[in-house]
């Protein structure tokens, strides 16, 4: 079950986003020719729209005009977001995954050193013993 307030929330964000998609939708049918004063059915709807653009060419052009602004806000919107999302991802990185690198690399080289400085002194060791086995 959905708690009561995130609910709430949820459908507000939901009605206005809803609001202002339906507002851009009576724009561009305004545009293509439609009253939106009232409301119609999906057949006078259409043949609205059919009177205004008689020709396919028409329409397409009156299309095109009515859905530019449109177009262009979404593309706008779009781009402005994935802004935003490579700037949340830039300090997420910053702030959570730079350190755990930066950490891992350390202890990583921590431990070579003593892996490294083990194998030195077994190495001269084997060195010593190989020396003090040959005789003089």
């Amino acid at each position: 079950m959905i708690p009561d307030s995130l609910k709430q929330r949820y459908e507000s964000q939901v009605r206005s986003r809803f609001d202002r998609a339906s507002g851009e939708f009576r724009k561009v049918l305004r545009d293509m020719g439609v009253s939106v004063n009232e409301e119609r059915s999906l057949k006078e709807v259409i043949t609205q729209i059919r009177v205004k653009n008689p020709t396919f060419r028409e329409l397409t052009l009156n299309l095109d005009m009515a859905t530019y602004d449109l177009r262009k806000k979404l593309w706008w919107d779009a781009n402005m977001l994935t802004a935003y999302a490579y700037d949340q991802a830039g300090k997420t990185y910053e702030v959570e995954v730079a350190p755990r690198f930066s950490h891992a690399r350390e202890r990583a080289e921590s431990e070579a050193r003593k892996w490294f400085l083990q194998l030195r002194k077994l190495t001269s060791r084997k060195a010593a013993d190989a020396a003090s086995e040959q005789p003089i």
